[in-house]
């Protein structure tokens, strides 16, 4: 059976939500409302894509300590397929964050265990992805890129922010990427553009179908030598966690059942729309008769296939 990987550090969000702003220092103000839910990354687009009814494969690491223990329930409960590849004697290998959500913007702060705590075998994660008709990789896992690409796997490499990121990260590797999913803030510190436009066409000198998501402004991509715009969708914005692991969720939902490149990004502007409307990553349900409905209704017609 067909089906998409990925691997990646669970994360357990304590979300205060609805804030009226964000605490100044030594001061205390009360939100309307606070949840427990899992965050973002590779686990959560994992729950969204098989939520859609792609079978998906999972590797994390699961500990024995209470945030370990919340996450297999989570996972039981989205009936997800798992490994764990923890290999280390580290309790609670999950990130736990502190999130506190107001109409402005959003404020985090997080643990996570020393990098010691997840150490594993490079042939064990290849071996796991191997075999599997789309790779979902991150920046740290970009070695696999090459050898995954030669086993056969359609790869898919992720984004996110840090101080470090530059085009000497990824240069090497973009050659076996097939689609690079950065939204605009990652795409510009990338290239050292001024704007999402110039980081696409940068982009585009490595990348056969650069992609850069911009947010309100829509998703920016490059189709034979063309750029397009695809508009956003008008949703009620609660809460932008989770968004852009929404948005690769229905994108790789249109790889896996074969649509062109142009409809897999809507296919993630719908789910990424939906994840905004509710606190976390998680909260906003959709299935994929609400995705293929909603697809119609907005587009009036049919996804098309390639």
């Amino acid at each position: 059976m067909k089906s998409v990987a990925g691997f990646g550090i669970a994360n357990v969000d304590i979300i205060f939500g609805n804030a009226s702003r964000m605490p100044q220092l030594g001061e205390e103000i009360y939100s309307e409302n606070c949840s427990k839910q899992l965050g973002g990354g590779a686990v959560a687009t994992l729950i969204q894509l098989a939520r859609l009814g792609v079978p998906v494969n999972l590797a994390t690491y699961i500990g024995s300590g209470e945030r370990s223990q919340y996450l297999l329930k989570e996972l039981e409960k989205n009936e997800i397929t798992y490994t764990n590849m923890l290999e280390t004697e580290e309790e609670d290998p999950v990130t736990l964050s502190c999130i506190v959500s107001c109409h402005q913007d959003r404020g985090i702060i997080s643990y996570k265990p020393e990098d010691s705590a997840f150490s594993v075998e490079d042939s064990k994660v290849y071996e796991f992805y191997k075999g599997n008709d789309i790779a979902f990789l991150s920046l740290e896992q970009k070695e696999l890129c090459k050898p995954l690409k030669e086993a056969g796997c359609l790869i898919v490499l992720d984004s996110a922010w840090s101080d470090m990121l530059s085009m000497e990260l990824y240069s090497d590797v973009f050659q076996y990427v097939d689609y690079f999913i950065p939204n605009s803030m990652e795409a510009m510190k990338i290239t050292g553009a001024d704007s999402a436009g110039q980081a696409l066409e940068t982009l585009a000198k490595h990348l056969k179908n650069p992609i850069v998501k911009n947010g309100n402004a829509g998703c920016l991509y490059k189709e034979n030598d063309i750029m397009q715009i695809i508009e956003p969708l008008p949703v009620p914005h609660v809460d932008s966690t989770g968004a852009g692991d929404a948005f690769a969720a229905g994108f790789m939902y249109g790889l896996y059942y074969g649509y062109d490149l142009a409809d897999c990004i809507r296919f993630g502007n719908i789910t990424g729309g939906n994840a905004v409307t509710m606190v976390g990553c998680l909260a906003a349900q959709m299935d994929e008769e609400k995705l293929l409905d909603y697809f119609r209704e907005v587009y009036a017609r049919q996804p098309k296939n390639k």
